[in-house]
């Protein structure tokens, strides 16, 4: 008879349930006469809520569940085919046993394992956001999904990611890093879950403080299914989000793949007032965008099981994206007694094009340890034609400039990871990269009147290797692991005009990392982790585009950026699942956008520069709660931010408080709400002084005729995300407000058909597989 099996532990309330003494739990199971050999699923439920606590697979009539807090369970085993086999275990050791069931002549098709799912897990400070069949998967992008995630800020441009306080963070799905094109690629509806992960290992590269971890959906059934869904937003302008999804699995194959055209239409503001003390020159501007944009992305991957452990896969992206849009920008200037007001009307066409395909293969060696072999490669585009006049003193629009300007960028990576488990207490993981990257940047402007040519050619190459290891061991109940990472780089940079390099380094840094788990009872857990980490500039931030704001400033990157060297060093005390953190860092030429006044060219450059050093304090609190159909997650922290540097003529520093609440209401199996918030106090942080923000989210869901499900969203409710900060740096004195295009009202519709294959369950192997794509 074909077996399907399912192990589901029911955890029941003893003196000691969230114990730090992990033991494992092994078994086999036979059905009187001999092993049984198919797969399946297997859950590690709570008795009284049904919650979701560990989800594992079991292969040929075996299973190992690890890790599992010292306590008493109730060991509840069904195997379909079979009578259910309930064992009450009194977990203070490792245990194996063996199980023999007694078969029952039932038929039975298809089987559908539901769970309650917690929206939020607390684990030693990092945080694991449950997507997949939560109020989460219902967003229409991933940048929307994140901004609903604590400590996640999402630059008003939706092209740069922020944590508070960790700065940019690396983002990874699975074992490979990606960038954010990539991860605007992937479809909602392939993501498990999210986790942001605050003292990240060595095996992670060095290139960020905190690391966005996704997880890939996985599945054991056989069949295909497709999806399609459609979200309609209203901001300030319309824009529709449609996407479709296949799967399909047979064997030990599975192939996936994702299309969506998105027709969108963006709103973007900013605005400054400054002065330049010693010039006596005073100047605002207000400069406004609107962009239709049409973009398609299609996605797919390939995913063979070699055996129960091994696997083989093959994925790939391609994201394009076309917009026509004006630039309106409204200005003063003032110079002594020389006064003017200028508009200025840019129109721009923009082009971009994003692809990536990555390799993966993975190999366990069984005693020998496992192997894992990545490699990707990622190809970038952007051009950008624009034609600019100018309107002086309300005269008329005289033609002013053209400007054609493409940045390329080819990036090949190389990766390697072996792990090996001596013993069930001790692991060495070792791993290598090779990185090499191209960029290629072409600005050519024309200058109208009178007319000149102002052309360059800046190429960028970097080449990396790095290595690294870690061990981890557990001696008398306390958890060590150690780990150390060595980058070294080649950075060079020149305009292809020139012979002399502007940009030549060569870099050897040593990053190590060091944590330490305390089991303080069978509730609570103090840790300790220090490491040191470097944030790189990225690509197009070290390039020579530049971009027009109006005849007397410009906003320009900056080919001379150096790295930022962080060093960090946290304490975190866990109770249950609550849990407070205390960390200090201290930061060597942190990266912020400034003003400068260029003497050669007589216009004012805002462009990111290097400070000195940024060191700060943050205090976090999080507080998961529940009761009956009430989730909620609830995060406080206490930060004292410093940014200092020796051109800051006045500067001061004052604490302020980050919040975030997430709550959901569970209705029924198909309905549900979710209200969702975060604020920031008033911030002083040395050289720059920054408002105060609060946004209120809230969305409905509903579940129809179990194919159809309905969303209906409400974003940054009172229209209160505005980015206001003031800063004075040597001879000049500026205020900047940036506008976000949050506000918006969103209703989602995906419904989802095929047919997954049902299942006679007959004495015969069936072949199922444990998907891991990354």
């Amino acid at each position: 008879m074909s077996l399907r099996i399912k192990i589901i532990f029911f955890l029941i309330i003893h003196n000691t349930v969230f114990a730090q003494n992990k033991f494992n739990i092994s078994g086999t199971i036979t059905n009187q006469k001999e092993s049984l050999t198919t797969s399946g699923d297997a859950l590690l439920l709570t008795e009284t809520e049904g919650e979701l606590i560990k989800y594992t697979s079991i292969n040929e009539g075996k299973f190992s569940i690890k890790s599992i807090p010292k306590g008493t369970y109730l060991l509840k085993i069904s195997y379909f085919g079979f009578e259910d086999y309930k064992q009450v275990i009194i977990l203070d050791k490792n245990i194996e046993i063996k199980i023999t069931l007694k078969a029952i002549s039932i038929q039975l098709s298809e089987v559908q394992i539901t769970a309650s799912k917690k929206p939020f897990e607390n684990r030693n400070g990092n945080i694991i956001v449950n997507i997949e069949n939560t109020i989460f998967s219902k967003e229409a992008n991933p940048i929307d999904l994140l901004s609903k995630l604590p400590n996640i800020q999402i630059g008003t441009n939706r092209e740069s990611i922020n944590i508070i306080g960790k700065g940019n963070p690396l983002i990874y799905l699975g074992k490979q890093q990606i960038s954010i094109d990539e991860l605007n690629s992937i479809s909602i509806d392939n993501i498990k879950n999210i986790e942001i992960i605050n003292n990240p290992s060595s095996k992670y590269e060095a290139d960020g403080r905190a690391v966005i971890l996704i997880t890939r959906k996985t599945s054991n059934q056989e069949g295909s299914k497709i999806s399609l869904s459609e979200t309609a937003s209203f901001r300030r302008y319309f824009s529709n989000f449609f996407s479709s999804n296949l799967s399909f699995k047979k064997n030990r194959l599975e192939v996936k793949f994702n299309a969506s055209y998105n027709k969108l239409k963006f709103w973007e503001s900013n605005g400054a007032n400054y002065q330049i003390t010693d010039r006596n020159v005073t100047s605002n501007y207000l400069v406004e965008a609107i962009s239709p944009r049409k973009e398609y992305i299609i996605g797919g991957g390939v995913y063979y099981q070699i055996n129960d452990v091994d696997y083989f896969s093959i994925s790939s992206n391609l994201r394009t994206q076309n917009e026509i849009f004006p630039i309106i920008t409204s200005s003063y200037y003032k110079e002594n007694l020389n006064e003017n007001t200028v508009k200025s009307f840019s129109e721009n066409d923009s082009k971009r094009l994003f692809s990536s395909t990555n390799i993966n293969y993975s190999k366990s060696f069984k005693k020998l340890g496992n192997l894992f072999l990545g490699g990707q490669y990622t190809n970038y585009n952007q051009n950008l034609k624009s034609h600019i006049s100018n309107n002086f003193n309300n005269t008329s629009f005289e033609d002013s400039q053209n400007r054609f300007q493409d940045f390329t960028i080819k990036s090949t990576t190389l990766k390697g990871d072996y792990e090996k488990k001596f013993n069930e207490n001790v692991e060495l993981e070792i791993g290598a990269n090779l990185l090499n990257t191209n960029s290629y940047s072409i600005a050519e402007i024309e200058n109208l009147n009178p007319q000149n040519f102002n052309n360059s050619y800046y190429d960028y190459s970097e080449k990396g290797k790095s290595f690294y290891t870690q061990l981890s061991w557990e001696l008398k109940k306390v958890s060590y692991a150690i780990g150390l990472r060595v980058e070294k780089t080649h950075i060079k940079g020149k305009f292809t005009d020139s012979s002399e390099f502007l940009v030549n380094r060569k870099n050897t840094d040593i990053f190590p990392k060091v944590s330490i788990n305390f089991p303080i009872d069978s509730t609570a857990t103090f840790s300790f982790n220090y490491g040191k980490s470097i944030q790189r500039p990225n690509y197009s931030k070290a390039s020579s585009i530049t971009t027009f704001i109006n005849p007397f400033l410009e906003f320009s990157n900056n080919i001379n950026l150096k790295s930022t060297l962080t060093d960090e060093v946290s304490i975190n005390f866990q109770l249950k699942d609550k849990s407070i953190t205390a960390l200090y860092y201290n930061s060597e030429n942190p990266v912020h956008y400034s003003l400068i006044y260029d003497v050669n060219n007589d216009k004012t450059i805002m462009f990111p520069s290097n400070f000195k050093k940024e060191y700060g304090i943050n205090i976090d609190l999080t507080i998961p709660l529940k009761h009956k159909f009430w989730n909620s997650t609830n995060l406080l922290s206490f930060v004292v931010n410093t940014i200092d540097d020796p051109k800051a003529t006045n500067s001061k520093t004052r604490p302020y408080l980050y919040f975030y609440s997430n709550h959901e209401f569970k209705i029924d199996n198909s309905s549900s709400i979710g209200i969702n918030g975060w604020g920031l106090t008033k911030r002083n942080e040395g050289i720059f002084e920054r408002n105060a923000l609060f946004v209120l989210n809230a969305s409905i869901t509903k579940k129809f005729f179990d194919k159809l499900e309905t969303t209906l969203s409400f974003n940054d409710i009172f229209d209160n995300l505005q980015y206001k900060e003031s800063y004075l740096l040597q001879n000049i004195k500026a205020k900047n407000i940036f506008y976000s295009d949050r506000n918006k009202i969103s209703i989602s519709l995906k419904y989802s058909f095929g047919e997954i294959k049902n299942i006679a369950y007959k004495n015969k192997d069936i072949d199922e597989n444990l998907n891991r794509i990354k």
